[in-house]
């Protein structure tokens, strides 16, 4: 009876002892669930970045010094700097005496600017495209035809201009050209200005300018007294051209006189003559009271 009852005892501790180790070992659904998400998300660390580290293999960029070993110039190449410089040097003094006084008549400068197709073009443009021309050469010459590898050529070209005495020279004509380009726009933006109308003529209206001629001459076959104007349509007058004046003796109108044209055609000049024979206008005045395009 005893032996039996410790087999029986013995037998419910291990059943026991299975039952607590397996629930010791079993998960809940939700830790299950952040073993998975844990084990599916990359680190930090393994993640691409979204600005990548540069690539120890970009090549480093290439001056002239790592092309020219000897000297940077020769005899050739400086005076090859020297006729680009001459020229430019004698283009502005020639452009400078040209352009002088251009910009301060609108007229003038409008005339200038239609004879003188290059007022329109920077002169800095041909100037900086010679310049690098001479020094591309210049750098092809003494790296064994290498120029195009270079990042940049302007360390070359002061450095070798320094060398062949033509710095200060080259900073004065690039000075000088843009001087020049200065000045051509003024004289451009002078006869952009021009009026529509004539020299020595006066704007009458928006359309109409006028200039006044002394001593025109007419026949009146008796004593008159008359005036006498030349007049000019911007657009024109199909339909005609009609004028009033009014002639006055020490501010008092003491008569008046008129004429008219047929048609004026857009630019064109026609010449009224105002006439009176009234004895009254002899040392008068005479204004135009009315003048009108239709």
């Amino acid at each position: 009876m005893n032996r039996a009852l410790s087999v029986v005892i013995g037998v419910a501790l291990v059943l026991t002892g299975c039952t607590t180790a397996t629930t010791s070992t079993s998960e809940s659904p939700d830790e299950a669930s952040a073993t998975a998400e844990s084990e599916q998300s990359p680190s930090p660390a393994d993640e691409p970045s979204a600005d990548p580290s540069p690539s120890s293999n970009t090549p480093e960029p290439i001056t002239y010094a790592d092309l020219v070993s000897g000297p940077v110039t020769t005899a050739e190449i400086c005076d090859s700097y020297g006729a680009v410089l001459d020229q430019y040097g004698d283009i502005v003094a020639k452009r400078k005496k040209s352009l002088k006084g251009k910009d301060k008549d609108p007229y003038k400068a409008a005339k200038f600017a239609n004879n003188n197709g290059w007022l329109y073009e920077d002169l800095a443009v041909g100037f900086e495209r010679d310049v690098t021309a001479s020094v591309t050469d210049a750098l092809n010459t003494v790296s064994d035809g290498q120029a195009g590898l270079v990042e940049s050529i302007d360390p070359y070209r002061d450095d070798s201009m320094q060398a062949c005495g033509l710095d200060q020279e080259y900073s004065t004509v690039e000075g000088d050209v843009a001087a020049i380009d200065r000045q051509q726009a003024s004289v451009v933006t002078a006869a952009n200005n021009k009026p529509w109308y004539p020299k020595n003529f006066t704007p009458y209206g928006s359309d109409l300018a006028l200039k006044w001629i002394d001593n025109a001459g007419v026949d009146c076959f008796s004593r008159c007294w008359y005036w006498t104007v030349e007049v000019i349509s911007r657009d024109g007058c199909p339909s005609g051209l009609y004028g009033e004046m009014s002639i006055e003796q020490n501010g008092t109108a003491i008569t008046w006189t008129n004429d008219s044209l047929s048609r004026l055609k857009p630019g064109q000049k026609g010449r009224m003559q105002f006439i009176t024979y009234d004895d009254r206008a002899y040392g008068g005045t005479g204004s135009l009271s009315e003048l009108n395009c239709y």
